[in-house]
């Protein structure tokens, strides 16, 4: 990894303002400070002599490795978005992206009023980096249908359903995976895949899982997730 800039909220949205690059990307939340002409134009004459001053732009033109940086976030071939709660007893979002074109990828991490941007070498692997160390959870990978692990209806059914689902091993072990407290969680979404990998931490460890109709949850680490969004960042087989 290789840090390009830490940039303030007001530098990043000023310099992409500077390359006309439309709406921030997604999950980033950066505000646009002034609300008239004036504040707006002292805000950019602030920012643009800082980043002078700190070698990143030149005669306010961003300097090559963070204009590339930026122009890549612009219009990125691959993305990886991360949001999520690391921390589920705090207010903190964790909000990042990671996107690539070829052998060079970028992360944009939204952390304490800056966005860190870094080059970095694989994709997965560095949004999965931006997710505390955690140790998969017990158990082992199931997959069951969705409507299975939903509760059980009134009668008349209910009761029928209730006593089929308690006696599947699979919606039992999912079941046992699930339960709480759970203490962080959040999304992997990669363009273009047919769904996200959401992961959630408890006391016993992490977990992953994926799916619509049918889910598949599974304990995962670092190196457990950074291989799901590998086989979803992979092209299709015909």
């Amino acid at each position: 990894m290789r840090r390009v800039a830490a940039l303030t909220l007001a530098a990043f949205d000023v310099l992409w303002e500077d390359l006309d690059a439309g709406p921030i990307p997604y999950p980033l939340d950066v505000p646009s400070p002034g609300t008239t002409f004036d504040e707006r134009r002292r805000i950019r004459q602030a920012v643009h002599a800082d980043l002078d001053r700190r070698a990143l732009t030149r005669r306010g033109r961003p300097e090559a490795e963070l204009e590339d940086a930026l122009r890549l976030l612009h219009r990125p071939p691959t993305r990886i978005t991360v949001l999520g709660m690391p921390d589920i007893h705090t207010d903190g979002l964790l909000r990042a992206v990671v996107v690539a074109r070829g052998g060079y990828a970028v992360r944009a991490v939204q952390e304490d009023g800056f966005v860190l941007l870094d080059v970095v070498r694989g994709p997965a692997e560095a949004a999965v980096e931006v997710l505390p160390p955690l140790r998969p959870g017990p158990g082992k990978p199931v997959t069951v249908a969705a409507k299975d692990l939903a509760p059980p209806p009134e009668e008349p059914q209910g009761f029928t359903r209730a006593v089929r689902q308690a006696g599947n091993p699979d919606v039992k072990a999912v079941r046992e995976m699930l339960a709480g407290p759970i203490t962080g969680t959040g999304h992997f979404a990669v363009d273009g895949a047919e769904h996200p990998i959401t992961w959630f931490d408890t006391e016993r460890g992490r977990y992953a899982s994926t799916g619509s109709d049918w889910i598949t949850v599974a304990p995962a680490d670092h190196g457990g997730l950074a291989a799901r969004l590998s086989r979803a960042l992979a092209p299709p087989t015909r």
